[in-house]
């Protein structure tokens, strides 16, 4: 399983996660910037990179608070992907 890390010290709000998840995904330049569009792309087809992964996030305890909110609310697109769909994608918050 391919394991994608991203480096969370310094982000301020969501732009800073798609500005290092989107590339490192391989995501096309008109892929959204909105959890509709993560969960999207997250079934395959769309990025380069395809399930299974895994994206583990380090240094998220030191993140403003309304950032993790955020970071919680993609956890649970990871997972209802995962449960509905099969698709072998997670996402760690470290």
């Amino acid at each position: 399983m391919k394991t994608i890390l991203l480096e969370a010290s310094g982000w301020q709000s969501p732009d800073d996660f798609y500005d290092a998840l989107l590339p490192k995904l391989g995501a096309p330049n008109w892929h959204g910037r909105n959890l509709d569009a993560l969960d999207d792309s997250l079934y395959g087809g769309i990025n380069e990179v395809e399930p299974p992964f895994k994206v583990v996030m380090c240094n998220s305890s030191i993140l403003p608070s309304e950032l993790r909110d955020f970071l919680s609310l993609v956890a649970e697109i990871f997972d209802n992907v995962r449960q509905e769909c099969g698709q072998d994608v997670s996402f760690e918050l470290k």
